[in-house]
């Protein structure tokens, strides 16, 4: 099941879109408060990313970039020295000024120790935490109950969860992902997003991961959380049990039903479906990753649906090779010959569904060509290729049908150096 765990985790991630407006958005904010309060120029230091951003636990869908902003000692002075609820009139002052740049903006409002932008696109908004740095700590304000400072370690916050990150070896951030993922799944929890970092950092402080699996940690987990927290046990009990089942149906190798248990746990959409392929899939992508791939569920919806069952057959051309099903060529030679004809069908696609094709190539040979592929395309229910590059690689197609995928195969190539038929 780990290499489920791991597509999960894939598609929990931001994508580049995703990214690139979260870091506009937060930096747009924090140069034009810089250069509001300071005669230097932006370069970054004024900023500070906290939050799930900060501790890199963030997770689809989008939520709000918590920005720290460091404010100049005047300006602190200035406010901390003044009469009357100086907290308030800080965020205020913020306010005022931000509202001169975000005219578009839907809302800004400041209350509490922030200031909120709140963007019309519907995407982040950047909730922004002024602070005045002191060393050790931030001083922060607080306009509530007729205002106050208070003090805020926020390397500290930022510094637990990394230094759980490296003691685990990379598990602590992807652990709080996937926790995250199950509190916006069940909807009904009151746990909040920052609680349970808490409670994911708190389980590692006992909880030995070497050697386990995803679903051990995620069993163990829940088993440790619904004695430790006080809050939403019957939620927890539930994962608990279902994490149990699932587990025992990986032990009698029912692997879909192990996976249709998770699913319940963290839902269809980012939890696959049981995949024979997804290991080797997971083995190669290891080996070859490529920043520009994409994947389908970043552009459509994803929603199989058991009644198509589709797939890709392949047949096998060239000079010197009779031309034969992919499979009886595997059978006769163990590999596919460089610089033949490939052409891939679908069968099996749902009445009136759009197909789109993915080739990802892997290996020496396609890395050192800048040929690595994995752009998605559309086309139709054929589409020819050529053996160019020794090594495993596949094409993969989808069925869009009303703006949704509703159906997707896979076929792996395994290319050789080139043979000739005897």
């Amino acid at each position: 099941m780990n290499e489920h765990f791991e597509e999960m985790l894939r598609r929990l991630k931001l994508t580049k879109n995703q990214k690139k407006d979260a870091s506009i958005k937060s930096t747009g904010v924090a140069e034009y408060l810089h250069d509001q309060f300071y005669d230097t120029k932006y370069t970054g230091s004024t900023k500070l990313l906290i939050g799930s951003y900060g501790k890199k636990t963030n997770i689809r869908p989008p939520t709000d970039v918590d920005l720290l902003f460091k404010i100049p000692a005047e300006t602190f002075d200035q406010y901390y020295n003044y009469s009357g609820n100086g907290p308030s009139a800080l965020l205020q002052d913020i306010r005022t000024r931000l509202s001169k740049k975000y005219t578009t903006t839907e809302k800004i409002s400041a209350w509490g120790k922030v200031v909120l932008i709140k963007f019309s696109d519907g995407k982040h908004n950047v909730e922004l935490l002024p602070a005045f740095d002191v060393g050790d700590v931030f001083m922060i304000p607080n306009s509530e109950d007729g205002g106050s400072w208070e003090s805020f370690d926020a390397r500290a916050d930022l510094d637990a969860v990394s230094d759980a990150n490296t003691n685990t070896g990379g598990k602590a951030r992807k652990l709080i992902k996937i926790i995250k993922r199950w509190r916006i799944e069940t909807k009904s929890l009151s746990i909040k997003s920052f609680e349970v970092e808490q409670a994911c950092l708190s389980f590692l402080e006992t909880y030995d991961v070497s050697g386990k699996t995803w679903a051990m940690i995620i069993h163990s987990f829940f088993g440790w959380f619904a004695t430790a927290s006080d809050k939403d046990v019957s939620q927890i009990q539930t994962a608990l049990s279902r994490s149990a089942k699932a587990i025992e149906y990986e032990e009698n190798e029912k692997f879909a039903d192990a996976c249709n248990e998770w699913r319940k746990v963290f839902g269809n959409r980012v939890f696959p479906a049981y995949d024979k392929n997804l290991m080797k899939v997971r083995q190669l992508m290891a080996i070859d990753t490529h920043e520009n791939e994409e994947f389908i569920e970043d552009l459509y919806p994803v929603r199989i649906d058991p009644a198509n069952q589709l797939s890709i057959s392949a047949t096998i051309s060239g000079k010197g090779f009779i031309t034969r099903p992919l499979q009886e060529f595997i059978n006769k030679y163990l590999k596919i010959p460089k610089h033949l004809s490939i052409t891939f069908t679908v069968n099996g696609a749902p009445q009136g569904s759009q197909m789109l094709w993915k080739i990802r190539n892997f290996g020496a040979a396609a890395r050192i060509a800048n040929d690595l592929r994995g752009k998605i395309t559309k086309g139709g229910l054929t589409h020819n290729e050529s053996s160019k590059y020794i090594g495993t690689h596949y094409a993969e197609c989808y069925a869009i049908l009303n703006g949704v995928c509703v159906a997707r195969a896979m076929q792996f190539v395994p290319i050789s150096e080139e043979e000739r038929e005897n």
